[in-house]
């Protein structure tokens, strides 16, 4: 099968792969379209901190956010057939270990992970796909795993009717929980990013105010649309640091502070334990998205996601994919073997 692997911090090609086969308890998926994460770039160039220097050394398929077609089953699959569509998990937990047992599966110390998506062909566990309704597209279904993100998100950062939400960054994921802070009763969003196309498209889904931070005074506006108090809730999306620590200085009394994006390793946020203690303050952070996949899947046909597809591309271009992401005018672009 054609599959893009990587070979070394920055070599992507697009070469034959042996075509896996499932196992027994499996489903082999033909993909129809494997969404580009802002994770994708970071394991390619070898700064992804969860990537060892081991694993980043070895020949390897990415991509997980995906969609298609069940090709084959496994002999002791027994809820999917050849032939439906789903969208895919690109991991299962074990659902023996400690965190398994203990409300924790995103933190199972002995997942089952998917071959890689941008690719032909991917192998999923059978708990790790999920059939799409006759009036969700394959398009949307590729959606999928980063809605279940929002929906985590959403579950963390203490949301309810009639609260006021402040989100730094208008990606994929800052608007995903744009739609879901509003979903959940957030009365006033404001939108941090420095994109002009991106806080358009933020003022369309439904932001109040959306905010250029490198032109104009967050703080300031952010007050205004708030009566001077500061956000119930700051929902940072961008991966900034200085939007991260920016966070403290938006927030109001008792709020809560999520990061939810990916930053370097080693780096570092400042925050001042008095000012802590001072406005009693909560800070949260995201990490994958436990028992969020079957509600996102409820959610996919309520959230306007068309526009959040940007460029679908094929395979066969892949470098193209990453010179794209690099423009930082594309918001969710899609891979299409």
């Amino acid at each position: 099968m054609r599959a893009a692997v990587i070979r070394g911090a920055g070599n992507i090609n697009v070469e034959e792969w042996p075509e896996p086969e499932p196992g027994p308890n499996e489903v082999k998926v033909k993909v129809a379209y494997c969404g580009l994460c802002g994770t994708d770039p970071e394991i390619l160039e070898g700064r992804f901190g969860l990537v060892t220097t081991k694993m980043s050394d070895e020949p390897r398929i990415i991509g997980h956010e995906a969609s298609g077609t069940i090709a084959a089953v496994g002999e002791n699959t027994k809820n999917y057939k050849v032939g439906q569509r789903v969208a895919c998990n690109f991991r299962s937990p074990c659902g023996a270990c400690y965190y398994c047992r203990n409300k924790m599966e995103h933190f199972c110390r002995r997942p089952h992970h998917s071959s890689g998506a941008y690719a032909e062909y991917a192998i999923y566990n059978e708990q790790a796909v999920y059939a799409l309704p006759d009036d969700i597209s394959l398009e949307m279904g590729a959606l999928l795993e980063p809605v279940s993100v929002a929906v985590h998100a959403a579950d963390v950062a203490n949301i309810h009717p009639g609260c006021s939400v402040a989100i730094s960054g208008a990606g994929t994921i800052g608007l995903l929980c744009l739609e879901l802070a509003l979903k959940s009763g957030a009365a006033r969003v404001l939108v941090s990013e420095p994109v002009a196309e991106k806080r358009q498209l933020a003022k369309k889904l439904g932001a109040d105010v959306v905010v250029d931070p490198f032109k104009e005074n967050l703080e300031e506006i952010g007050k205004e649309l708030t009566d001077g108090r500061g956000f119930d809730t700051v929902i940072e999306a961008s991966g900034s640091l200085d939007a991260a620590k920016q966070a403290l200085s938006l927030i109001d009394y008792c709020g809560t502070i999520l990061w939810a994006a990916v930053y370097p390793r080693d780096a570092e946020v400042g925050v001042p334990p008095s000012y802590m203690y001072s406005k009693e303050l909560t800070i949260r952070a995201i990490f994958t998205s436990p028992y969020s996949f079957p509600r996102a899947l409820n959610l996919l046909p309520k959230l306007d996601l068309e526009p959040l597809i940007t460029h679908i591309i094929p395979l066969d271009d892949i470098k193209k994919v990453f010179e794209t992401h690099k423009t930082g005018k594309s918001i969710k672009i899609l891979v299409k073997p």
